[in-house]
């Protein structure tokens, strides 16, 4: 309850002149489509950044849009999605799409077609085709396109990365990942929808696979799997294993029980290990081969780390860039073409 307060009245205050960031001349202009939690969260990421501005939102519902937009400075609100894309009067700089996974592709090839920058939640799209087709047009239109892969964004992820690169635990050897979020997703959520895309994979075991792809170094070579599936025809839990140059990788998911959720990289020489929460975590350790404590990281977040998925997407369009170098397209490609396999298998 006291948590909700707080919320809400930062919520109030951020709507007020003297609570607002002060931006800059010429500020990044969002348009934000799919208007739920993860857009809530997000776009407050937006208004606590001074080089970036909601400009506008849609909702399948104006009067939900209108809502929206009340909180994010009274922006432009609109009842659908193509009228808020197709409005050229907006000169709109990106589209953050936060619709549920099954729409993604229409909803990003709207954007590209019109010639406007997307940042897309993960997973990007529901299979490997699709994918291939909105690459080609964003390609073709010039468009910056990224996935919503925002863990590889935080500073704890890349403080990691900064380690292995080092050579602070010498040539990767194994990847273990555990995600389990029991405790997190209500019966009604999108993830036991299979109509709306959910399962495991698509909706939370895409940062396990985006993870393991990330240090394995692509596509494995082998891959095995079981999983089961629930009462609402979804995929409820995995057990993967996967090898690509030596390197191994295990990686657990499940709905059906809560756990500590944690992931660990382990090296000739030492290891990584990311705390609770490893895909939005903002700690991780580095030990020596002993299991004795070399190193360790923690920072804070403001608004749950999107602040810094937004800086990464600011600093790509500044720049002129059509892609991220941190969530780069290839990745994305790659963790896509895993999933895909998964789900033949």
């Amino acid at each position: 309850m006291i948590q909700k307060i707080y919320s809400r009245l930062k919520k109030i205050w951020k709507n007020t002149p003297l609570g607002r960031t002060k931006k800059n001349d010429n500020p990044i202009r969002w348009g934000v489509i799919g208007l739920g939690y993860m857009a809530e969260t997000f776009s407050c990421a937006i208004d606590g950044n001074k080089d970036g501005v909601v400009y506008a939102v849609a909702s399948r519902s104006l009067e939900k849009a209108k809502k929206f937009a009340s909180h994010h400075g009274h922006c432009h609100a609109y009842g659908s999605y193509e009228e808020m894309i197709t409005d050229k009067t907006l000169n709109i700089d990106i589209v953050y799409i936060a619709t549920p996974v099954k729409y993604h592709y229409e909803h990003a090839k709207l954007c590209l077609e019109a010639g406007l920058n997307v940042l897309c939640e993960k997973p990007m799209t529901s299979n490997i085709e699709q994918l291939d087709e909105l690459r080609n047009i964003a390609e073709h239109n010039g468009c910056f396109f990224m996935e919503g892969m925002w863990m590889k964004c935080l500073p704890s992820f890349q403080k990691a990365n900064q380690w292995v690169c080092e050579g602070s635990i010498g040539d990767v050897e194994f990847i273990k990942v555990d995600f389990y979020k029991r405790e997190h997703i209500r019966e009604g959520y999108a993830i036991y929808n299979a109509k709306e895309g959910g399962g495991v994979l698509h909706d939370f075991g895409v940062y396990a696979i985006s993870f393991m792809e990330y240090f394995i170094g692509g596509v494995p070579e082998k891959i095995n799997a079981m999983y089961r599936v629930s009462s609402h025809g979804i995929d409820s839990d995995w057990q993967i294993a996967a090898e690509k140059n030596g390197r191994k990788s295990v990686v657990n998911l499940s709905s059906n029980f809560g756990a500590l959720s944690k992931a660990a990289l382990i090296g000739k020489k030492g290891s990584i290990e990311w705390n609770s929460q490893f895909n939005r975590t903002n700690c991780v350790t580095l030990y020596d081969a002993n299991g004795n404590q070399m190193d360790k990281y923690s920072t804070s977040y403001t608004y749950e780390g999107f602040e810094y998925e937004v800086n990464e997407v600011h600093k790509c369009i500044r720049n002129g860039l059509k892609e991220s170098s941190i969530v780069t397209l290839n990745g994305t490609y790659n963790t896509m073409k895993i999933i895909d396999c998964l789900y033949k298998q």
